[in-house]
């Protein structure tokens, strides 16, 4: 796929659009729990997307899914090669990650891990790995607390493309 602006494909134009889909959280200190996910990519220009993520959660047995995390953002290609993640989530944290992606056999993936997180003296440090496969993507967290001494998986979901 091109990108019509620079005729140079991006990666980036492949993430663009609405994804949903359901998944599961966990983490060793906290009780697990189902959630959904809307998750809005734009693309800003040729090296970066704007992105909205909103999420609803369900402990087990609870019938009723809670409005629960809020987050927007920005991804961008840096000079260097390497990509960014910049958010502001509703809880009031925000977070900077520095990664990589890379193609392989049509499969995109993205790995970001923390560089500075603010406004949240629990987190030591997160990761993420997006991996785009068609039109289903899968995205998982991992962080690290006061609590725990190492990145501990935290969040597992599958989406498809919507639009």
């Amino acid at each position: 796929m091109k990108d019509n602006s620079t005729n140079t494909f991006h990666p980036f134009t492949l993430l663009e659009g609405t994804w949903t889909g359901e998944g599961r959280g966990e983490y060793p200190t906290i009780t697990s729990f189902d959630y959904r996910e809307t998750l809005i990519f734009t693309r800003r220009d040729e090296k970066s997307l704007a992105y909205e993520q909103r999420t609803e959660k369900r402990f087990d047995a609870q019938a009723e899914w809670l409005v629960s995390h809020w987050e927007n953002g920005f991804i961008r290609t840096l000079d260097s090669g390497e990509v960014e993640l910049v958010n502001a989530q509703s809880g009031g944290r925000a977070e900077v990650l520095v990664g990589n992606i890379e193609e392989l056999g049509g499969v995109i993936r993205i790995h970001l891990v923390s560089k500075t997180i603010l406004n949240d003296p629990r987190m030591v440090s997160s990761a993420r790995r997006f991996v785009l496969d068609g039109d289903t993507l899968r995205y998982e967290m991992q962080m690290q607390t006061t609590k725990m001494d190492q990145l501990t998986k935290h969040l597992k979901i599958e989406l498809k493309r919507a639009k």
